[in-house]
């Protein structure tokens, strides 16, 4: 059987995206230990030199830690704090999921 374009693509969500000497990082979401890439250039620079209310945090991970996808305008516990989830898409295999939180 020949692998598809596709395939290596699939192969590469673990291999290289969620390998802690590329690109990972371990973070404990719901509970549970997975590798994901945080994503900081979609953090807007205002929150990050105000250090205003709302906490944004953005990360890819492998769809294959999750039974569901996780829906938006549900809570989910990222790093021991409870945040809103903004928005989540699946790219391959691989979802960014956009959080945020308000202290106020």
């Amino acid at each position: 059987m020949n692998k598809t374009f596709k395939d290596f693509l699939l192969q590469d969500v673990n291999n290289v995206f969620g390998n802690q000497d590329e690109f990972a990082e371990k973070a404990i979401v719901e509970g549970v230990e997975m590798d994901i890439v945080l994503d900081t250039d979609m953090i807007s620079p205002a929150d990050k030199k105000y250090q205003v209310a709302a906490y944004d945090v953005v990360f890819h991970v492998a769809s294959s830690y999750f039974e569901e996808i996780p829906q938006a305008e549900k809570l989910m516990n990222f790093n021991g704090r409870d945040y809103m989830i903004e928005s989540v898409s699946n790219d391959m295999g691989m979802l960014k999921i956009t959080l945020s939180r308000n202290n106020s």
